[in-house]
């Protein structure tokens, strides 16, 4: 038995764990990182589509250029077929750019955790950088490995963790492997990335959705037409879903002769289905039923090339579940152990990413800032993973609570992703970006809106009233005579988001803002950041023994004397209040109101 030290273990080769050792190893070469991967790549998986949100992380990757030249074919949005009246629903993709500057005064929409408006200032050609991919996960996730080997990782393939062990006070002290030669050791690291897949290593305590347990069942096609070509070639599609009794359909191409097709279906109805008949023909009894596919199969066949050991079909599970806690000491979990949202959106491999990149860019944060709380800054990351799983999560129980059509049911969807209703993005406009993987708010309440509050302790005149008057936050003169409630405990901690341009690169810009003491609210609105000096510390700690505004208002000089004058420190205790009832965490109401 070898017994090696290293810096960090990653658990898994997929998406989320290849990017999390490629990333640790671009910024911090430095650094000692062993990847254990129990397969041998190449190795089949299903999920195979991305959502441009994704195309970020590539380019940090530098992979994106590869995958644009590479025959995966480019995904140009997505059609549903969702609603008794079959009506197709179009979110194209190259409509994002149009996203940009919709009343004229310059705004543009911000998203929260993304790097949107970059993506929309760099890149020259409308049909490339909007695009996702749909890919035959083999090869793409050998890329993936391969470049975090070209980056320095140590990766190590055909080899299985059978134990992490931690020390007396539940830090990680070791991972315990063997591989498919014999050979076994021990590797001394103090932190472990768990990217395990829903085999979720160090996140069995997790948290299950009741009303998503359903279960997929899938095979390829040949000589299965494309539902939607570009320029007459088989390089550009979209994704085709559509409703189907008891569940809905996938319909994609993958290559030009490859067809990737799915049915998701209730647990139970597939357990009765199978008590008569067997998985393959009720694969194929559900995908001719869809009118809008039913002839672009008449003469396609399942192909036996794909799927491991030469099988036709395949089922999984697709319960949407997460880990209660998807950090501790020494470790963090990325990817399906962290997080598995159910496939209508595609957002699995992006989460994973997504989730791989964000846990890399904190932990090199965390080694390089010694003098910031580690718990906070892993809370940091945290925060982000459920924001943004929650708004993937939220957007898929619309489309199972709503069989009605799509204007109807998005009408809905859209107060989630754009609630102030300050700039004008028509249904399709919003409905758009969330399918793409970007969850839209206002520029306006952004950090260059909402900024640092030691403005005001500085004592600038700005007021944040233009901001809030739309959200349901009272304004300056009616918030002093406001009752107050918390709604969810928080508190004033750190909050990481992307870097900046010309910032460290590797490194998140790290602020100290609000946020919920349990994790409990995770919707974009709570997510949007804002920068508050920690000096204020005391004030936001008091909020909880108040009840209504005045009475904080008149306190808080007396608990923060030192900082600024008392006006200044009112005006900023007042807009702190604003924040956390914008975010969902403190409900104002008129003194004398039961509402």
């Amino acid at each position: 038995m070898t017994v090696e030290s290293r810096d960090c273990v990653v658990i898994g080769g997929g998406p989320a764990g290849s990017t999390c050792a490629a990333i640790v190893r671009k910024y911090a070469p430095g650094v000692a990182v062993t990847l254990l991967e129990q397969a041998r790549f190449p190795r089949y998986h299903v999920g195979e589509s991305t959502i441009p949100a994704a195309n970020g992380v590539f380019r940090d990757l530098e992979v994106f250029e590869a995958l644009d030249r590479s025959t995966f074919v480019k995904k140009m949005g997505v059609v549903f077929i969702w609603g008794k009246d079959r009506e197709p629903w179009n979110a194209d993709f190259l409509r994002l750019r149009e996203a940009t500057d919709p009343g004229g005064a310059g705004e543009i929409v911000d998203v929260t955790g993304q790097d949107y408006r970059n993506l929309l200032g760099e890149l020259q050609h409308r049909d490339t950088p909007f695009t996702g991919f749909n890919v035959r996960r083999a090869e793409f996730d050998q890329l993936l490995l391969d470049q975090a080997r070209g980056f320095g990782a140590d990766v190590r393939e055909g080899t299985r963790v059978t134990a992490v062990m931690r020390d007396r006070a539940g830090a990680i002290e070791s991972v315990r492997w063997n591989d498919d030669h014999g050979r076994s050791g021990v590797i001394l690291t103090p932190f472990v990335f768990d990217a395990s897949g829903l085999a979720a290593l160090l996140t069995r305590d997790r948290e299950r959705d009741p009303h998503m347990n359903n279960f997929a069942v899938y095979g390829y096609l040949s000589n299965a037409e494309w539902k939607v070509t570009f320029n007459g070639t088989r390089t550009r599609s979209t994704q085709f879903i559509s409703t189907v009794d008891n569940g809905w359909i996938w319909y994609f191409p993958i290559d030009a002769d490859i067809m990737s097709v799915g049915v998701v279906t209730r647990r139970d109805w597939l357990a009765t289905r199978l008590r008569t008949q067997g998985l393959e023909a009720f694969f194929w009894d559900t995908i001719r039923s869809c009118p809008e596919v039913a002839d672009l199969v008449r003469h396609a066949t399942l192909r036996t090339d794909v799927l491991p050991d030469g099988k036709r079909v395949a089922a999984s599970q697709d319960w949407s579940t997460w880990a209660a806690r998807p950090t501790g000491p020494g470790w963090v979990a990325a990817g399906d152990s962290a997080v598995f949202i159910d496939p209508i959106l595609s957002s699995g491999v992006t989460l994973a990413l997504q989730s791989g990149h964000r846990a890399a860019y904190t932990f090199n944060t965390v080694r390089l800032h010694p003098e910031l709380s580690p718990a906070s800054l892993w809370g940091a990351y945290a925060d982000y993973l459920r924001g943004e799983a929650a708004s993937f999560l939220t957007l898929a129980r619309y489309f199972y609570g709503n069989n009605r059509a799509a204007a109807s049911w998005w009408w809905e969807g859209q107060r989630l992703v754009n609630r102030t209703g300050r700039l004008s993005l028509d249904n399709r406009q919003a409905f758009t970006m969330a399918t793409a993987g970007f969850f839209p708010v206002l520029r306006a309440i952004s950090p260059e809106v909402v900024g640092s509050l030691i403005e005001h302790l500085s004592g600038t005149g700005a007021d944040l009233g233009s901001v809030f008057h739309q959200t349901g936050v009272p304004n300056s003169k009616a918030l002093s005579r406001c009752a107050m409630d918390v709604v969810v405990p928080f508190r004033l901690d750190l909050r990481t988001e992307p870097p900046a341009p010309k910032k460290t690169p590797g490194q998140l810009d790290v602020f100290y803002d609000l946020v919920p003491v349990t994790g409990q609210m995770a919707h974009r609105m709570a997510a949007v950041p804002c920068s508050i000096p920690l000096e204020m510390t005391p004030v936001v700690d008091a909020i909880a023994r108040h009840r209504c505004v005045k009475t904080l208002m008149d306190e808080a000089p007396a608990l923060v004397p030192d900082i600024a004058r008392p006006s200044e420190i009112r005006r900023s205790t007042r807009d702190i209040l604003r924040v956390a009832a914008m975010k969902g965490f403190l409900h104002l109401s008129p003194q004398g109101s039961s509402s």
